[in-house]
């Protein structure tokens, strides 16, 4: 075929050449057959576009006629169909002849920019190497300020690195699309947290007027609010979850409200939650 990056795929190898395939590298399948006219105008576009991306993206073609069951999978109804696939899923797709203009900007959806490739490889790094993760989240926003995945890289490390006052700033100039994602509510609520808890007494501290003064429940709401500031999560639960055994209406049910808001930060559907979740409404109803 004209392109380096062009082959045909069958049903014995559609698996290897398109599913794992796709799991490092974004891949099209063109899904046509010999007597079809749109599909031979189509394939010099799609040849010419995918060369372009000089292997960035691969394209795979699929004759419906010699693969019947490959065209049922995906449930061919009209030809050329051209499939998108990203880490072994289908992501998008189109039917029909297209424009090059369009073609290409379906394509350059699908391959990663310089910012996601920085972005992807900052986040393994941010718990061993939290100052150069950052550097790399820094010079993706640099190529996109608008970059949501280096945005959020970014105000994770840092609360991580406890700079709380540049996190504040830069959580308030967050692009307005972006405040409603959910990871940037769990890390509104763990800066909220951090911040609350910036000045006043150590851990130590509390723990021990804690130790002292068990009925106190004040004392024992601090605690648990400086436990949840340090990630210790479970630990803070269990603090909040003794208050509300004792009195549920304490500080106008704070107890309560916070394990909800710290469920948030751990994952609604974690493990950790699911069991206080369970341990609140034994005490609730």
């Amino acid at each position: 075929m004209a392109s380096t990056w062009v082959e045909e795929a069958t049903e014995t190898n559609f698996e290897e050449k398109v599913i794992a395939a796709s799991k490092t590298t974004p891949v099209l399948v063109d899904f046509w057959a010999p007597w079809c006219g749109p599909c031979r105008m189509l394939t010099p576009i799609l040849e010419r576009v995918i060369d372009s991306f000089q292997g960035k993206v691969r394209l795979i073609k699929v004759n419906t006629d010699e693969n019947p069951s490959l065209a049922g999978r995906y449930r061919i109804q009209g030809i050329p169909a051209v499939k998108a696939f990203v880490d072994g899923q289908m992501v998008d797709e189109f039917v029909g002849v297209l424009p090059e203009r369009q073609v290409r900007e379906f394509v350059d959806n699908l391959v990663p920019s310089e910012a996601d490739l920085l972005a992807q490889r900052a986040r393994p790094m941010e718990e061993e190497q939290p100052q150069e993760a950052l550097k790399l989240y820094e010079a993706a926003l640099k190529q996109e300020p608008q970059h949501a995945a280096s945005l959020l890289g970014k105000l994770r490390l840092l609360l991580a690195l406890d700079r709380l006052e540049e996190a504040r700033l830069f959580f308030n100039h967050l692009p307005a699309p972006l405040q409603f994602h959910e990871e940037t509510r769990r890390l509104q609520i763990r800066l909220d947290l951090a911040l609350s808890q910036k000045s006043g007494p150590t851990l130590a501290e509390l723990r021990a007027r804690a130790s002292r003064e068990p009925e106190n429940l004040q004392h024992q709401f601090d605690l648990a609010n400086r436990l949840a500031a340090e990630g210790k999560y479970e630990e803070a639960l269990e603090a909040y979850l003794a208050i509300v055994r004792k009195d549920r209406r304490f500080n106008d049910d704070s107890a309560r409200k916070a394990m909800l808001q710290l469920f948030e930060v751990i994952g609604v559907r974690s493990p950790l939650a699911e069991r206080y979740r369970e341990k609140l409404a034994q005490i609730l109803f």
